[in-house]
C-alpha cells in the first residue's frame, strides 16, 4: 500500500517516537510526511527529517 501511494503522511502522538512495537507498516525513510503533537522535541525532529519526512507538530 505504501509503494502504490502517491504521499504517505504518518499521523502520531509523540510518544511513539522510539517506542518498540509488534508490527511496523513502513519504514521512516518511506513516509513523505509526519504530522505529531508537540511533545516531539527538536532534536527528535532533526532525527526523523534528516531519514525523509517532513515534520509538522500541532
Amino acid at each position: 500500500m505504501v509503494a502504490a501511494a502517491r504521499r504517505v503522511v504518518l499521523v502520531a502522538d509523540s510518544a511513539k517516537y522510539g517506542a518498540r512495537h509488534f508490527a511496523r507498516f513502513a519504514s521512516l525513510g518511506q513516509i513523505d510526511v509526519l504530522v505529531t503533537d508537540t511533545g516531539l522535541t527538536d532534536e527528535q525532529a532533526a532525527e526523523i527529517e534528516d531519514l525523509g519526512p517532513e515534520v509538522i507538530r500541532a
